[in-house]
């Protein structure tokens, strides 16, 4: 991985480390796009590496660790050209900052020529750059937002080079709302998010909510530049709200909980999948007060007794030790970011020609597969605009203090996302 950063006050000490020898030059003739020649493949992620956010950070880490144990241990990848090509991760720091994601994406494009970028985290990073790649017809593969307009049909034909990787934020709160309405049918809800993906979250939360007439008692947002949420916490408390949803990043999930457990406010906790980690999470925050939270996850949760056995989560906890030395295997930024490696690899697969239309083909007609880290009965599916939402599936489950406990089975809403609405706020 080549990491580039910029601190506020000026350039960061680079740091790098090389995933192949060779270097990208002028393309050869094994090659018809910039970012690709016969042996190897260069491309780039954007990601929050500092700020407040830099949790996010493990994603472009463990991509790093997954794509060198696969240049070292395979010899790279073989595309479905017939060609085995190392692959080369250049990341740039954006701090989860839209102005800094657009910096970065002119430097891939312009500069650094990359073939593709790859999991790039955030919504409001991603929405700012989304038009810039598709007008340079540059694939923004596999982004780390769960933003619904990214799979949306209309957008889709808009933004065709453009494609998600997370469940839906629609999906994800129509599937929490309806969870609710099963479980705590007269709760008094409590609802937080944060400014960027969180309000796409909170709008499809809300309505669902409304058609199923649970009550919402109460609603903050909060933005990244907060230092605290500190207050917004007690107010949420002070509403006598006795179950709280919580859509928001690790950081501020983490100040919640801590929050939580100070004023001896202990409602029903649900939190978003992004922000419930638990080496990211409830660790930091101590597992004793994040015991009983809900969340739904569509990652195997490397920390269950239940997968010790599991050979993708032994093979993700073994070489994520060997090239990913810093990174926690518990935390499910790192699991995602091994999840994406892995989606990754499977397209490059599937290329008959070295190209960024073939690569973004490949995308766009995903069937039935299976990634490494994937819980059993989840699968990705695509099918051009008709189905731009890779993962449709989910896993209510609860923490215990060590391990998240499944709570019914696979939710399957394949086909089946909420059209995407935003309500007047």
């Amino acid at each position: 991985m080549m990491t580039h950063g910029r601190s506020r006050g000026g350039w960061a000490r680079l740091l790098s480390l090389t995933l192949a020898t060779v270097v990208v030059g002028a393309p050869d003739n094994a090659s018809a796009e910039p970012g690709i020649t016969g042996s190897e493949v260069v491309i780039g992620a954007s990601s929050a590496m500092s700020g407040p956010n830099a949790g996010y950070g493990a994603i472009a880490r463990s991509m790093d660790a997954c794509f060198s144990y696969l240049n070292a241990e395979d010899g790279g990848v073989k595309f479905g050209d017939g060609l085995k090509r190392k692959v080369k991760l250049e990341v740039l720091d954006d701090a989860m900052e839209p102005a800094r994601a657009l910096q970065n994406a002119r430097r891939f494009v312009s500069q650094m020529q990359v073939f593709a970028v790859v999991g790039n985290a955030g919504t409001g990073a991603n929405l700012g750059v989304r038009q810039y790649y598709n007008s340079e017809k540059m694939p923004q593969m596999f982004i780390g937002s769960g933003g619904p307009m990214f799979g949306a049909k209309a957008d889709v034909e808009t933004y065709p080079w453009t494609m998600p990787a997370w469940l839906a934020y629609n999906t994800e709160a129509a599937i929490y709302a309806a969870f609710i309405k099963e479980k705590f049918p007269n709760a008094k809800i409590a609802l937080l998010n944060d400014d960027s993906g969180g309000p796409f979250f909170a709008d499809a939360f809300v309505k669902s909510a409304k058609s199923l007439g649970l009550n919402i008692v109460a609603h903050e947002e909060h933005t990244y530049s907060e230092p605290t949420i500190n207050a917004k916490i007690s107010r949420l408390a002070n509403s006598g709200a006795d179950l709280f949803v919580d859509a928001t990043t690790p950081k501020f999930v983490v100040q919640a909980l801590k929050q939580m457990a100070s004023i001896g406010w202990k409602p029903q906790h649900i939190v978003w999948g992004v922000g419930s980690s638990i080496g990211g999470v409830f660790e930091p925050a101590g597992v004793d007060i994040s015991k009983g939270v809900y969340s739904g996850q569509w990652l195997k949760d490397q920390s269950n007794p239940a997968y010790a056995n599991d050979e993708d989560v032994k093979l993700y906890t073994a070489k994520l030790k060997q090239y990913g030395k810093s990174l926690n295997p518990a935390d499910q930024n790192a699991a995602a970011g091994w999840f994406v490696c892995y989606a990754t690899k499977y397209l490059f697969e599937q290329m008959k020609q070295p190209t960024r239309q073939a690569f973004m083909d490949a995308a766009r007609s995903i069937k039935n597969q299976k990634f490494p880290l994937l819980l059993d009965g989840i699968t990705l599916n695509t099918s051009g605009a008709e189905d731009g939402y890779p993962i449709e599936s989910v896993q209510i489950s609860q923490f215990d203090a060590v391990k998240f406990v499944p709570v019914g089975g696979v939710i399957n809403y394949e086909n089946k996302t909420p059209a995407y609405t935003p309500l007047a706020r």
